[in-house]
């Protein structure tokens, strides 16, 4: 005996069923992106935040998927012994089929007409445009010109202007356009090269979001002046690896300002390393110390960064933070401890 369900749970099932097929596309597609990621040669200083989102995105799919598969288990087994008694009306699905087959016959007939009928009117309008378009072609109008100079993208007018305020106290810093502002939907955006002599080279890929007034790092590198490398590649001085990473925390602190300020505290903040090998930590007073086994002994590489401050009870505006100056890590760890940053 089959368990008895009414045409509306079997509707419901059919439904269900559908909607575990396109969890099934969906998981397809979580794991070759997640594949893509792992497989990808170039590993740039996102991949492990790439790779843990995409992760996630895996897991979350498999455990959608597992729940919606209890939800089939009853209709499953009802399926299962409804074949395996194999009482259905075959006379009447042959019937309904054919019906239906015949049915969809009509409709293409009838839409093939309807095209040809759709053909013979377009021709009609075409040959009528073709000649009201050879008509226009012989009549020039004046017209003066209205068009008005368009004004700079966002990169471009601030870093120029960040360039024009800054460059005497910061005459050993360029800043040049990889790949020149491009405007999108939604803002812009470039590529720029941050380059401060003797001392470091920095490679930004950039989008201004217009809607949200807000900056977004897509890509970043940070190498030696006397490197040549591709974006993907570690540097093989030990104490641009450890900046590479010191600048994710800090990007975080400083993309929370509007664009503008936050593309003013980047560049400030890479100008503060103009004297990245010779300022000693502001904690200390040494210019080396022993970082780890890995970095071993660095210089201070850690510059003071931009970072909105809670506002504590009593006070009108956040306490403000110095910026620009030079720590080690483990000093800058200890100071920030100290001081609750």
């Amino acid at each position: 005996m089959s368990l008895a369900r009414s045409p509306k749970d079997i509707e419901k099932d059919i439904a269900n069923i559908e909607h575990a097929l396109l969890t099934v596309s969906e998981v397809r597609s979580s794991l070759k992106h997640f594949t893509d990621i792992v497989r990808a040669e170039q590993k740039g200083p996102n991949f492990v935040q790439s790779f843990s989102d995409r992760l996630k995105c895996v897991k979350r799919d498999l455990n959608t998927l597992s729940a919606e598969g209890e939800n089939l288990k009853g209709a499953l087994e009802h399926a299962q012994i409804a074949a395996n008694e194999n009482k259905f009306n075959w006379e009447l699905i042959k019937s309904e089929a054919e019906k239906e087959a015949a049915e969809e016959e009509i409709r293409y007939r009838e839409e093939e007409a309807n095209s040809g009928k759709a053909k013979e009117l377009g021709s009609i309008v075409k040959a009528s445009a073709h000649h009201a378009y050879k008509e226009l072609s012989s009549v020039v109008l004046e017209r003066k010109s209205t068009l008005t100079p368009s004004e700079p993208l966002f990169f471009t007018k601030n870093i120029h202007e960040w360039l024009t305020e800054k460059k005497t106290d910061n005459a050993d810093l360029f800043v040049n356009f990889i790949k020149e502002e491009q405007q999108t939907l939604s803002g812009s955006t470039c590529r720029i090269q941050i380059y401060a002599r003797k001392a470091l080279v920095a490679d930004l890929e950039l989008e201004y979001e217009r809607g949200s007034d807000t900056l977004v790092i897509h890509q970043y590198d940070i190498k030696s002046v006397k490197e040549e490398k591709q974006s993907w590649q570690d540097s093989q001085y030990l104490v641009f690896q450890k900046m590479n990473l010191l600048a994710t925390t800090a990007f975080e602190d400083m993309l929370v300002f509007f664009a503008r300020e936050a593309l003013y505290n980047i560049l400030n903040w890479f100008a503060s390393y103009h004297d990245l090998f010779v300022s000693p930590c502001q904690r200390c007073h040494k210019l080396l110390q022993f970082d780890s086994p890995q970095y071993r002994y660095l210089p201070p590489m850690v510059r003071t960064w931009a970072k909105k401050q809670p506002i504590h009870q009593n006070e009108d505006v956040p306490m403000a933070q110095s910026t620009g100056v030079p720590y080690h890590m483990r000093c800058y760890t200890e100071y920030r401890n100290n001081h609750a940053m």
